[in-house]
């Protein structure tokens, strides 16, 4: 018989609500395959913790991620600035900022982390578990931030940094290129575009659509774009971008 994968096993402890399985969730098998596959040493139930969301510890008082993601955000801030400071010597203080910014976005940590497969660790509560929270791109990315500050803490920052930086160039390739950053800073270039043909901000408003929203732009007033996003920044850039590429100002 094959083993249970991890979120058959969470199915399983929501539908028998059999305490014994907390155990077996917190140090399943996945979480040693994770490691493994990308040369990770730490006990099993201090990873697992970085992949345990707050809803879950809520139902069931066990540690959760939070503070791990408010240390893996100082580490992959101090990475990139590393990284972009090594790359561009002789750019402007103020575009690697946004360059930075532009990487550290929920949309491209949500990338990385759905790439590795992040979704199909996370442990959420049963009420998060049947509505797919553990797809949702700002859990993604929170939980990638939870995952680095356990890779720092138990392995330190040349490696941290190393595994990132594969990570990155395997998921987001173009994260280094000049175009990265003009897509991300597409609602800046949106609101010059509008106000030299217009004089008006374009204006975004959001209707909840269950866990999303959905996004619609208005330029002039009148609606130029529409779409429905897993949150209203994401939401916000990616219409600005499409607006731009198409020419529909």
């Amino acid at each position: 018989m094959s083993r249970p994968r991890l979120h058959q096993l969470l199915n399983e402890l929501y539908t028998s609500k059999e305490a014994t399985l907390i155990h077996q969730v917190l140090l399943h098998e996945d979480f040693q395959i994770f490691m493994t596959k990308h040369s990770l040493k730490m006990p099993l139930k201090e990873l697992s913790q970085a992949f345990t969301h707050t809803s879950f510890s809520h139902e069931f008082n066990v540690p959760h991620q939070e503070q791990m993601e408010f240390l893996g955000d100082a580490v992959l801030q101090l990475i990139l600035t590393d990284e972009l400071y090594r790359r561009f010597p002789e750019e402007k203080e103020g575009r690697l900022s946004k360059l930075r910014s532009a990487m550290v976005n929920e949309k491209v940590l949500a990338n990385i982390a759905s790439g590795l497969g992040l979704n199909e660790l996370i442990i959420v509560g049963k009420g998060e578990y049947k509505k797919g929270l553990y797809e949702q791109a700002t859990v993604l990315a929170d939980t990638f931030e939870a995952l680095l500050a356990q890779v720092y803490r138990h392995h330190g920052l040349e490696f941290a940094k190393t595994l990132y930086l594969g990570w990155l160039n395997q998921f987001v390739p173009t994260a280094f290129d000049a175009g990265f950053l003009d897509d991300f800073d597409a609602k800046s270039k949106l609101q010059e575009k509008s106000l030299a043909l217009y004089k008006k901000l374009p204006r975004y408003t959001a209707e909840q659509k269950g866990d999303e929203f959905e996004i619609t732009l208005w330029i002039n007033d009148e609606v130029t774009a529409r779409g429905v996003f897993s949150s209203k920044k994401i939401g916000e850039r990616e219409l600005a971008s499409v607006v731009l590429k198409k020419g529909n100002i």
